[in-house]
């Protein structure tokens, strides 16, 4: 008819189009900030460790000539060196008592505290478990003197059990917090079953709450034997004599006590001694990550 327009076509939407690809321009900036961080965090830690991988199998000469990180000619020249140290072998020993002594006597002092804590109320509990871990916060810079004067008046320098004792202290306060929030966890109506068939606190203690607490024991023995296995500062102002030094002392008196630095073979002393750590870890992970993740959450 004269006078009647047609009717406009309708035209196609692109707004689902563009929907679409915003959503999926956003995922990947999200990805890419999620990932970058990461990334950085994985090449800020192997980076050094694949340096020195890579010095230990060099000779001192090609260590200074040559800056590959794939050696021209691989040696174990270094890991022999080290091993063939009298001093490795006591310090390595040294490490490894005061390591598992540290962490049996902390899980033999923080498993019953922690039940305390978790279990029976009392006036003060909440500031009392705050106060314990205050020490956690002083740095070990803080206790060298104060400990020093300590075991040099008891007669207690230069012993392994000295070493064990105080880094159990510094280890315990967090070992006691971990297990509060694990313990916490434990339904009341298990222990109060076994009560009902006669059991006593401590029998409930070793045969329930042990068992059901084992991804955190497992957990806080791991993190007291890392402790004792890596610390320094403390061991190096309470020992003295090469019979009675640890790991990272003695790798310490490697790198002064030489006229030359001979960065093979403190490299391979760092990598022998990280090792044994490594694997312990490799077998316990799955527990430790239980044991942090439950004991977060209280």
């Amino acid at each position: 008819m004269v006078g009647t327009k047609a009717p406009e076509e309708a035209v196609p939407t692109v707004r689902g189009s563009n929907t679409a690809g915003v959503s999926r321009r956003g995922r990947w900036v999200r990805r890419l900030v999620i990932s970058l961080p990461l990334i950085g965090l994985v090449l800020w830690t192997v980076i050094p460790f694949l340096v020195t991988i890579s010095v230990s199998f060099k000779t001192k000469g090609e260590t200074f000539a040559n800056y590959n990180l794939i050696p021209e000619n691989p040696t174990f020249q270094a890991y022999q060196q080290v091993l063939a140290d009298p001093n490795f072998r006591a310090a390595f020993w040294n490490s490894v008592i005061v390591g598992f002594g540290t962490a049996l006597l902390t899980i033999l002092l923080a498993v019953p505290a922690a039940y305390a804590f978790a279990r029976f109320r009392f006036r003060g509990r909440h500031l009392l478990l705050l106060l314990v871990l205050l020490p956690r916060l002083v740095p070990s810079l803080g206790t060298m003197i104060p400990l020093y004067r300590l075991a040099a008046e008891t007669g207690q320098l230069d012993k392994l059990t000295t070493l064990i004792f105080v880094y159990t202290g510094t280890l315990l306060p967090l070992a006691v917090w971990l297990l509060v929030g694990f313990i916490q966890q434990i339904p009341r109506d298990i222990e109060e079953a076994a009560s009902v068939d006669g059991a006593t606190l401590w029998q409930r203690l070793r045969g329930v709450v042990l068992p059901l607490t084992a991804p955190a024991t497992i957990t806080i023995a791991a993190l007291a034997f890392r402790e004792a296995w890596n610390e320094f500062t403390l061991a190096l102002v309470l020992t003295s004599t090469p019979g009675k030094r640890t790991l990272p002392f003695e790798l310490f008196m490697l790198q002064t006590g030489q006229g030359i630095a001979n960065f093979p073979a403190e490299a391979a002393f760092a990598l022998l001694t990280v090792l044994p750590f490594l694997i312990m870890y490799n077998r316990i992970e799955r527990y430790m990550v239980a044991g942090l993740v439950s004991g977060s959450a209280k």
